[in-house]
């Protein structure tokens, strides 16, 4: 298996675990388990996520921590406001969202929502 090859995934610092894992996993629905230092979340195909537990930086990002690819945004969008989950609204600029909470850019849809910590995850879709 080459480097190319290998499964990443987002490390994101937490302030508050049993706050961060009820989102993660009741809200979002990622099962996970502890691991030495933090949970391990159980995300799509062979992918995860690693929550850092009760790092002082938590919440000190301005830009996405992780993003999950979708086939279908519109859908995977009303997944995560049934679950009471809500949208980040961008009113104007190049990441302008709309009513759906979804902004259309060039070649991907983009959807964004925040954690416990008050950090960035965006959902996508390709369009080109």
């Amino acid at each position: 298996m080459t480097i190319a090859e290998l499964n990443v995934g987002p490390i994101i610092p937490v302030s508050d675990m049993k706050r961060s894992r009820k989102f993660y996993e009741e809200v979002l629905g990622f099962p996970g388990e502890p691991v030495p230092g933090g949970y391990a979340l159980h995300c799509g195909g062979d992918t995860g996520a690693y929550l850092l537990d009760e790092a002082s930086y938590a919440g000190k990002a301005e830009w996405p921590l992780a993003s999950f690819r979708t086939e279908n945004l519109e859908l995977t969008v009303a997944e995560l406001k049934s679950r009471g989950v809500e949208l980040e609204n961008i009113p104007d600029g190049e990441m302008k969202t709309d009513e759906r909470g979804i902004a259309e850019m060039d070649g991907v849809s983009i959807a964004w929502i925040r954690d416990p910590d008050r950090q960035v995850l965006s959902f996508f879709q390709p369009t080109s």
